[in-house]
């Protein structure tokens, strides 16, 4: 093939075959003269230009030439074809892992769910597809991770231990999301395990991110200051009676259990008619440990409080927290969000001048802790090992005994 006409004031680039200048910008770059692929030379000076090009026709003389003997020589084995792991990309592996094992796609900027082909692995829902909620958490990360350049690197790269820690680097000073990635991460490569694509998944050479212990005990006085301000709600330029607010608070407390097990509560959850003050049935969402908590009388009143304020509004709906008629239309008697609360208490504490110092989870632990403290060991939190029941309680009260022995002494009188 005869080669391109140069442009006129360029021929002097036939002394120099494969050499151009890119004209909108003219930098000078080259093509090969086998593959044809192209590459920048990152100069506009001529003479520079000239160097880099003589540089790389002797490189790839010098390959031809080594090609050309070890064809001579019969040495050359037969092509195989190339491993799909060296191919594909993280990057690209984790769009596929998210829109067709998880069923998650955006079209037209808004969000579609397909089926999902992930079976949880433990609690009471092994086997079953993995909730929406964790579905959502999955498809996010991967979505972060894909739009990272870092994640351009292939599956069976033989530094992929390092790239992956660069690829998570950014997120180090936070450590929790750190460690949801990493989870993400080690899901999609569990998956090109069993794809055939590698032989082992790489993220159980990645340690999790240390998390900082939150060790938050809200005193009782500053509880009462907090959820003061909470019962005056500011909506819409007008103060509301916020009272609601603040015995969600009270309920989360009393219940002790994670919010996203309190919100989610039913009224046929509670059952009237056992125990001295009926009970709460529901499983904890985390583990699927079913519970059965007994009600005392605080807990009984506060329960009978919210189905009394939802009869006065005229709420008819399945979940005992709901948002009251003054939130427009398309709030009002829909369940209350955990992040709702999560804001209007930060506010609440700022009010109340504990800005930043204490959050809504820190309920969970000081109901924890003020039940072991007020009835001893107890497993209200529903945990399945010892350690994450003593990871709730932040006091522990002095061991009680009672002293039974006697004297060993024999009687003065008698040593006498």
């Amino acid at each position: 093939m005869a080669p391109p006409r140069r442009k006129q004031g360029q021929e002097w680039l036939d002394r120099y075959p494969g050499l151009y200048i890119r004209a909108r910008d003219g930098m000078f770059y080259v093509r090969h003269p086998v593959t044809r692929k192209q590459g920048s030379l990152q100069t506009t000076d001529r003479h520079t230009a000239v160097r880099r090009w003589a540089i790389l026709q002797q490189m790839w003389e010098k390959a031809r030439t080594d090609f050309d003997a070890e064809l001579r020589a019969g040495n050359l084995a037969v092509a195989q074809p190339a491993d799909p792991a060296t191919r594909k990309t993280l990057k690209a592996y984790l769009r596929e892992w998210r829109t067709t094992v998880l069923g998650h796609s955006v079209v037209d900027g808004r969000v579609r769910w397909g089926d999902c082909h992930i079976l949880s692995q433990r609690g009471r829902n092994r086997g079953r597809p993995i909730a929406m909620t964790t579905r959502t958490d999955y498809a996010n990360d991967a979505q972060q991770l894909e739009a990272s350049d870092d994640a351009d690197f292939t599956l069976a790269d033989p530094q992929v231990l390092r790239k992956i820690r660069r690829l998570l680097s950014p997120w180090l000073t936070k450590p929790t999301h750190y460690n949801g990635l990493r989870n993400t991460l080690s899901r999609v490569f569990s998956h090109a395990v069993q794809d055939g694509l590698i032989d082992r998944n790489p993220m159980v050479d990645i340690q999790k991110a240390s998390e900082p212990k939150r060790e938050v005990l809200i005193p009782d006085d500053a509880y009462a200051e907090i959820t003061t301000q909470l019962c005056k709600h500011e909506f819409n330029k007008r103060t509301m009676d916020g009272t609601w607010r603040a015995k969600i608070c009270d309920l989360i407390y009393m219940m002790s259990q994670q919010p996203i097990d309190v919100f989610g509560l039913k009224e046929d959850q509670i059952h009237d008619g056992e125990g001295e003050f009926g009970e709460i049935h529901f499983a904890r969402h985390k583990t699927g440990v079913p519970i059965v908590l007994e009600m005392n009388q605080e807990l009984r009143d506060l329960v009978d409080w919210f189905r009394e304020w939802k009869r006065k509004q005229r709420i008819i709906s399945p979940h005992l927290m709901v948002y009251p008629t003054y939130f427009d239309m398309r709030s009002r008697s829909k369940p209350v969000k955990h992040r709702f609360m999560q804001l209007a208490w930060a506010q609440a504490c700022e009010d109340a001048g504990y800005k930043g110092q204490y959050q809504l989870r820190d309920l969970r632990k000081k109901g924890l802790t003020d039940e072991f403290v007020s009835q001893g060991e107890n497993n209200k939190g529903g945990h399945e090992t010892e350690a994450m029941r003593k990871h709730y309680r932040l006091i522990r009260p002095p061991e009680r005994s009672k002293s039974t022995l006697k004297s060993l002494l024999k009687d003065a009188s008698a040593v006498e």
